[in-house]
């Protein structure tokens, strides 16, 4: 279950139901200085995260013209317009094909002044690995890579590929930022393991100011 679970047929309902719940938590960011660093400069950027903590970063940041992609299935038709009337740019894609025109539409997005976003390891796994298209978009764009992650003291670990985390009524939320960084000359392998390293360490902050200790993606070992 992903973000389509909030956005199929009676996306409308759904999208208000979460709004409902939403409305009872607060949400606090973490480190925010660094977002607001790149965008008062104008800076190209691409956010970085997880595909299962992606739901708070998402409502976070919605109505700010931010570009990120939704895969080709029907589940990204059903995510792409949800995103669109939540102020998002949706191009359709796949973050496991570097050379597709997912990443080529993203970089017209970033060299037009719009930030964008890349949940990493999606659409279907393998759960926190991430994969090349980032590494590829970040590269031909020279945009900065920003970290990004979120944690609930009340949350619900979906028993999804990626244990999607949804907040439960009541919650107190975090959305927390990394370091952003640029790509340099190291490998293509380097630069995964940097992405995926930081990320982590934003995730672990996330839940460790929610005071939660999160079950372990399926197919990876608790760390």
């Amino acid at each position: 279950m992903n973000l389509a679970a909030w956005a199929g047929p009676a996306s409308a309902g759904i999208s208000g139901a979460l709004r409902a719940v939403l409305a009872t938590c607060s949400l606090e960011a973490v480190h925010e200085e660094r977002f607001e660093a790149l965008r008062s400069k104008g800076e190209p950027y691409v956010f970085a995260l997880w595909h299962g903590r992606m739901l708070l970063p998402i409502w976070r940041h919605r109505g700010q013209g931010v570009a990120t992609m939704a895969s080709k299935s029907k589940d990204g038709e059903v995510i792409s317009r949800w995103l669109e009337k939540n102020g998002y740019f949706a191009v359709r894609g796949s973050t496991n094909k570097g050379g597709a025109r997912g990443i080529v539409l993203l970089k017209r997005y970033l060299e037009a002044g719009h930030a964008a976003a890349l949940t990493v390891d999606g659409p279907k796994g393998p759960p926190r690995v991430v994969q090349e298209g980032i590494v590829t978009l970040a590269r031909r764009s020279g945009a900065w890579v920003l970290p990004v992650s979120a944690g609930a003291t009340r949350p619900r670990f979906l028993r999804s590929w990626d244990r999607y985390l949804v907040p439960l009524p009541f919650s107190r939320n975090f959305v927390t930022y990394g370091e952003p960084f640029r790509l340099g000359a190291e490998s293509d392998e380097a630069a995964l393991a940097k992405i995926g390293n930081a990320i982590d360490e934003v995730t672990e902050e996330a839940d460790r100011l929610a005071g939660v200790d999160p079950p372990a993606p399926w197919g990876t070992r608790a760390t």
